[in-house]
């Protein structure tokens, strides 16, 4: 009887280490599979989705993102906090939209659609907390908790040229002692060069203005408004230039109330 030539026991070699490793990958794939669906975007619980979606396309000339009070939790940077929360202030009866998502996309994460049984109120107590299990902490790559914006509109949950929000505080533990600023993160769909200027909506006074000569299309930038002094009230954000491409004209205006007491 011959033997098995080389050739011959390296091809059954190779088979049955194939069959092996597959055996494995399929014993494994349940595991990762579950793990895929527990990260897709879904309801979660009774009153809001997330997960993992597609990237969105908006097909704006340029894009709101998020409104944030400018204030950021101790975090431990090796773990992500076990609960999130968004708390916000109303100056009026209003219906809120709350979307929360990543500054600059990496893992596609989203939260929307949040629906509370009790409505939001006048004053700082509105309050929105969700758990960082299953999705937050099974994103890969891993985020921190500062990689997320988080957007509040008011009475309209669509973007549109003309926005009104209510700017957020993001935090897992310890609030602000006080509002002395916010952020402000856009994106544009061209190159762009902007003007962004806050506005006292009751004197019509111009309290800040910043130029950027160049926002490159799809990044996301900020702008910041440090209120100092600032009195309470209606302001607005606008943002105004053109496409270093077509030479189109950009035009975005976001308002919003400043409460700088978080118990007033």
């Amino acid at each position: 009887m011959n033997k098995p030539t080389t050739a011959w026991r390296r091809t059954i070699w190779m088979s049955w280490s194939s069959l092996v490793l597959m055996g494995c990958f399929l014993g494994d794939f349940p595991q990762l599979l579950g793990a895929e669906l527990a990260l897709q975007y879904q309801t979660r619980g009774e009153s809001w989705k997330e997960g993992v979606r597609p990237k969105p396309v908006s097909g704006l000339n340029i894009e709101l993102i998020s409104v944030l009070v400018d204030y950021q939790d101790t975090v431990q940077t090796a773990k992500f906090p076990n609960k999130v929360k968004l708390r916000f202030y109303l100056h009026q009866d209003h219906e809120a939209f709350i979307t929360v998502r990543e500054l600059d996309y990496r893992t596609y994460y989203w939260l929307d659609k949040v629906k509370l049984k009790k409505p939001w109120k006048v004053g700082f107590g509105n309050e929105f907390g969700w758990p960082a299990q299953p999705v937050l902490k099974g994103l890969r790559p891993p985020i921190q908790l500062y990689d997320l914006g988080a957007l509040v509109r008011l009475e309209m949950e669509a973007p549109s040229a003309v926005e009104q929000v209510a700017p957020g505080v993001l935090y897992h533990t310890k609030l602000p002692t006080r509002i002395e600023g916010y952020v402000f993160t856009l994106k544009t769909g061209e190159d762009a060069r902007l003007t962004a200027t806050v506005i006292q909506e009751a004197t019509g006074k111009k309290v800040n203005t910043q130029r950027f000569r160049k926002k490159r299309a799809g990044r996301p930038f900020t702008i910041r408004w440090k209120t100092e002094d600032a009195d309470e009230g209606a302001y607005k954000l606008t943002v105004k230039g053109f496409s270093l491409t077509t030479n189109q004209t950009i035009t975005k205006e976001i308002q919003f109330y400043h409460q700088p007491d978080l118990n007033p």
